[in-house]
């Protein structure tokens, strides 16, 4: 019987853990980004039943020109700072690929620290996107 209330208390934990999350909603997948030129990278956090406070948002941009490691760096930094919603959770940030980025394949990746709960406890989540620099 123990063995099943620690299942469920684990499936619902899981189920809140799964819904809090931050969506790249642009660029889409598949956008080609040109060096030296801005683009807007626009974010958006679902609703959740918790306490939240969203600490920090890094977005970096990695060549895949050898290879991609999707969760160990975020190649050129081009945003790093606090993410300050207006109204809903959601929030556009204007960043540049730098001048001298690699053509080919590329991640758009997004780090977000943030503190949930009634206690706060910090959780880090990363999310990406697949797109080509030309």
């Amino acid at each position: 019987m123990h063995f099943v209330k620690t299942l469920i208390y684990l499936a619902t934990l899981l189920g809140f853990v799964m819904a809090q999350s931050m969506q790249i909603l642009s660029p889409p997948a598949g956008t080609s980004l040109t060096p030296g030129n801005n683009f807007t990278v626009a974010l958006q956090m679902s609703n959740f039943p918790e306490n939240i406070d969203i600490v920090a948002v890094v977005i970096g941009l990695q060549s895949c020109a050898t290879a991609c490691s999707l969760y160990e760096y975020m190649g050129s930094v081009l945003y790093q700072g606090s993410f300050a919603p207006s109204g809903v959770l959601a929030a556009n940030f204007s960043v540049a690929v730098p001048s001298s980025f690699s053509s080919g394949a590329a991640i758009l990746g997004v780090d977000t620290l943030y503190m949930i709960g009634a206690e706060y406890q910090p959780d880090l989540q990363y999310v990406n996107q697949n797109v080509t620099v030309s």
